[in-house]
């Protein structure tokens, strides 16, 4: 598989004698670029936790090779009874992550794991009587698909999240209680469950998109494709602006003739 760096290298070889340190252009299919970033979404992975724990718990983050970024936590407080509780996501990992073109972008497409309840009640304020009659939270088949737009980023080429779509069927579900009151108890907890549920579905795709969107991660992903843009003889190709169509896209870059021989 040719890899977008050796295509660089080759259009830096061929134009080099006729266009000494001129701009150059290369028209990349999305097909390529698809690759490409399978090959770096193989070493990222998704982590959901905003469960009370201890000192060593681990909580929400995004983590792109040895480097982690940490998303905001994700919750909802409801009061009742004089007491205040809240349903926070539950140890969520990525089982998986495919790359695929899709409307002039590329779609990550992560599956979580959906092992036990998803997300869980806790006592945030008082003495929570309800709490163990609240309704867990399950979520069937979770998946969060992340559509990134290949843009220009200091020099090299950089992923901007466009949009972000949560999928899967969470719902909230009671435990097994033999007393009538407990079981009143869950099925009147369900409203807040749900209310938990459309605020994690609204507010996730805005935290991903808010934080891979800031330049640290910006310029981790930059980084990341910059190794595949420094190619041998042609030497660090310096990408100037990009233009994308619907199934492909067009780089203009520059390079040295010292270095393309």
């Amino acid at each position: 598989m040719k890899s977008l760096g050796r295509l660089l290298a080759a259009t830096a070889v061929a134009l080099a004698a006729t266009l000494p340190a001129r701009a150059a252009e290369l028209r990349i299919g999305f097909d390529e670029l698809t690759r490409l970033v399978q090959s770096i979404a193989d070493g990222t992975s998704i982590y959901l936790n905003s469960a009370p724990g201890g000192l060593f718990t681990a909580y929400s983050h995004i983590k792109i090779g040895a480097q982690k970024f940490d998303l905001p936590p994700l919750g909802k407080d409801f009061p009742k009874g004089g007491s205040t509780y809240a349903y926070h996501v539950k140890d969520m990992s990525s089982t998986s992550i495919r790359v695929a073109a899709v409307n002039r972008a590329l779609r990550l497409t992560v599956t979580m794991e959906s092992d036990g309840p998803e997300a869980v009640p806790s006592c945030v304020a008082g003495e929570c009587p309800l709490l163990a009659f609240l309704p867990e939270i399950e979520w069937t088949r979770p998946t969060i698909s992340i559509d990134f737009l290949p843009v220009h980023y200091k020099g090299s080429v950089s992923l901007q999240v466009k949009d972000v779509i949560v999928s899967g069927v969470p719902q909230p579900v009671c435990r097994q209680h033999a007393d009538f009151w407990a079981k009143t108890a869950c099925n009147l907890g369900r409203a807040f469950a749900n209310q938990s549920i459309a605020k994690f579905k609204s507010e996730l795709p805005k935290t991903i998109k808010q934080v891979v969107n800031q330049p640290e991660v910006q310029q981790r992903i930059a980084d990341g494709l910059k190794a595949y843009l420094t190619v041998g003889t042609a030497g660090a190709v310096s990408i100037e602006a990009i233009s994308v169509a619907s199934n492909n896209m067009t780089v203009s870059f520059r390079f040295s003739t010292a270095e393309a021989k």
